[in-house]
């Protein structure tokens, strides 16, 4: 069975409401991480996002090479690092050093952004958003060779450079690319190893969406079959009690934080705006319930997938504001009784 299961993002988000601190939150998630691993989830995802009330992730490498010291076998993905806003030297230089603190643990799920507010921030154009990813992708490559190399493209220009010492994982960290649109979908299989989708449609949404991906990486001469494909997926599984009850909120504060934006939230002059989707909407995006109701859900797309060479379904049972203990409790029945289930154990 070629079924991976993973969990995040992470994203060490702190609603303004909360007494939580980011001291805290920071240090709880890598107890998660370290905990994950225990359970035996087989990946631990983070995201990034820049100028946040809630103090969405801004980092992602170098929290993730805290979970790589934290832990020793689990695989560590960003998902996604957002290409535009990161040199792509500095960016080879800093996954390299995460890839040989873990032991070649790292892979590197890249997104080209989309929030106006942040290209603002980093004095980026929003239109050099694709090139700028394109072009990142390949001095990647060539970076991690360890030999110097030159590189002439529209957005940067190299001459005869090194990036020392090359990363644990031959050739580097696989880098998968993330997208939700057909233009970002095709991206993905002509210049990735992976396709990292977003939650949200069905599983035949799922199913063309992989197909757009496949079809891209063959007509680029490439191995649709060796295409990895991940699937990111808010649940949250307890069986004491009311599930939706102890969750509910917390997945307002996940989601709410993007129709904010839309609506001009975390822009000069406008602060922080928090604007949760209807109810019915979160708890069709988040299966909630006892771990017997989560597995039943979550099946058909585990049944829809599991025959590739390899497919990760990337669980989130961490929102923002949510307690340690919670989070903790959640991954352990998630664990032990929602794992096997998808697996046939």
């Amino acid at each position: 069975m070629a079924l991976h299961i993973g969990i995040g993002l992470f994203t060490a988000q702190v609603p303004p409401d909360s007494q939580r601190t980011f001291v805290q939150e920071y240090r709880e998630i890598v107890d998660l991480a370290r905990l994950a691993e225990t359970l035996g989830f087989e990946s631990v995802w983070v995201s990034e996002h820049h100028g946040s009330g809630d103090g969405y992730m801004p980092s992602l490498l170098p929290t993730l090479a805290a979970f790589a010291a934290a832990t020793e076998h689990i695989k560590l993905g960003t998902g996604v690092l957002l290409t535009p806003f990161h040199h792509p030297l500095r960016l080879a230089e800093d996954a390299a050093t995460v890839d040989l603190i873990s032991g070649g643990r790292l892979i590197l799920g890249l997104g080209l952004g989309w929030r106006e507010e942040e290209f603002r921030m980093f004095a980026v154009p929003l239109s050099q958003r694709v090139r700028r990813t394109s072009e990142t992708i390949e001095i990647l490559r060539r970076a991690w060779t360890g030999r110097r190399f030159s590189f002439e493209g529209k957005i940067f220009s190299f001459d005869q450079v090194q990036v020392t010492p090359p990363p644990a994982q031959e050739g580097g960290p696989p880098i998968w690319l993330g997208g939700n649109v057909e233009p970002a979908i095709r991206r993905a299989g002509r210049l990735s190893d992976g396709y990292i989708r977003t939650r949200g449609g069905d599983v035949e949404k799922m199913r063309r969406d992989l197909q757009i991906a496949e079809e891209a990486a063959k007509a680029a001469g490439r191995d649709p079959a060796s295409l990895a494909f991940a699937q990111l997926q808010n649940t949250f599984a307890w069986d004491e009690g009311d599930a939706w009850e102890v969750v509910g909120k917390y997945v307002g504060n996940q989601l709410g934080i993007y129709r904010g934006w839309d609506k001009g939230g975390d822009t000069p002059g406008t602060g922080f705006l928090l604007d949760p989707p209807e109810e019915a909407t979160m708890r069709w995006l988040t299966p909630a319930g006892t771990s017997q109701e989560v597995a039943h859900a979550l099946r058909p797309m585990v049944e829809a997938f599991v025959g590739r060479k390899e497919f990760h379904l990337i669980v989130r049972l961490h929102y923002p504001g949510m307690d340690f203990e919670t989070a903790s409790r959640a991954m352990e029945l998630f664990a032990e009784r929602v794992i096997p289930a998808l697996k046939g154990d």
